[in-house]
């Protein structure tokens, strides 16, 4: 079986273009170049086996969830940039054995979900006050946390008799029910950016549209794509864009949401026929996972190259294939899951004697950072 980050070794091609790819594996860091014009240096850290990162802030720092080793049981997890290898467990809530982090903002304060002894409830963790569970609209009895900003602004959704809502909480104004489209009957928040506007999902009487609630609390239907049925929305820039996903007959399709330009389709990789959009960042990148020739494949969006491949006939032939890309951040920093092959057949798929290995994650860090 090949490691996912064999001993030093390089690999240098050249690809349609101007794209030239070089790996380098050196005491567990891979390096890739790519050329678009201008040179793009990635360093791939691998994050410490069995977590499962979910989110990225603007300092390189992850949250997500991972075993606790002292008791085995599942919880919410930083890894701080630099520690990969020592993660910090965040605790669960009183009789739960459960927790999982969704978002993390830049004063490193998360926000998730965790069970008690009753239901799966929303939190918020802060290096002063420790985990702590978020309040959920009256009268409901669950939900969960899926994005935080800058001033501890947390959404998600808020569950019970009544079905399921968006909710926004704050510390000054508590929890708010952040409405429904009209003819729908549910909600949900999936990202907040730091002005206080809110992406998410609503089910309305055309069926489950994304969604953009704005900072006066209105809601504004994004649409689908021409021709699709329904779409949802995975997360928000502090420009207002949004990402997410268009679904019809043809399948499903990442887009871009823009207040000048509406939703545009951001395609798919070459032999491909679906894509998600999943992050993007205040430079307008995009990333997200998308179907190919050689299978599923982790991608980064930009007006200027469009969509690329995150992977390399290099990276593969190292036993690495990225196969879909959570987050971005304003560095560029991307956070992407991916596996170890076993055997390669070529085509960057596993050969059919051996399964991939279990999927693990890491961070690509350009020169900068």
């Amino acid at each position: 079986m090949k490691s996912a980050l064999q001993p030093f070794r390089r690999n240098k091609i050249n690809m349609t273009g101007v794209l030239r790819v070089i790996l380098a594996v050196t005491m567990g860091v891979v390096t890739c170049r790519e050329t678009f014009g201008q040179m793009t240096v990635y360093t791939v850290s691998e994050i410490s086996a069995g977590g499962v990162p979910s989110r990225l802030n603007n300092l390189g720092d992850v949250a997500g969830r991972g075993p606790d080793s002292s008791s085995g049981e599942t919880q919410a997890t930083i890894w701080n940039h630099g520690r990969f290898k020592k993660p910090k467990h965040l605790g669960k809530l009183h009789g739960g054995e459960h927790s999982s982090a969704s978002g993390i903002n830049d004063a490193g304060e998360v926000a998730g979900a965790a069970n008690t002894t009753e239901s799966i409830v929303p939190f918020v963790w802060t290096p002063s006050g420790g985990l702590r569970r978020s309040p959920l609209l009256a009268g409901d009895n669950c939900g969960q946390a899926f994005g935080i900003n800058r001033d501890g602004h947390v959404v998600g959704y808020s569950s019970g008799p009544n079905g399921r809502r968006a909710f926004l909480w704050t510390r000054r104004g508590g929890v708010r029910d952040l409405g429904i489209l009209p003819g729908g009957n549910y909600s949900s928040a999936s990202d907040i950016n730091d002005l206080d506007e809110v992406a998410g999902t609503s089910g309305s009487a055309a069926g489950e549209r994304a969604v953009l609630w704005t900072t006066n609390g209105n809601i504004r239907d994004l649409g689908t794509l021409p021709g699709d049925t329904s779409s949802e929305a995975s997360a928000i820039n502090n420009n207002g864009d949004v990402v997410g996903y268009s679904k019809g007959p043809r399948g499903i399709r990442a887009f871009l949401w823009t207040q000048a330009t509406g939703m545009q389709d951001l395609g798919v990789l070459p032999g491909g026929n679906s894509s998600r959009a999943l992050g993007i960042n205040d430079m307008g990148a995009v990333v997200g996972s998308s179907t190919s020739s050689s299978g599923d494949r982790a991608f980064i969006w930009t007006r200027q190259a469009g969509m690329r491949d995150l992977n390399s006939e290099a990276s593969m032939t190292l036993g690495v294939v990225f196969v879909e890309a959570h987050a971005i951040n304003y560095a560029g920093q991307i956070l992407v899951m991916g596996g170890a092959m076993h055997e390669s057949n070529g085509s960057g798929e596993a050969a059919s004697q051996c399964a991939p290995a279990p999927p693990s994650s890491y961070l690509l860090t350009p020169p900068s950072q």
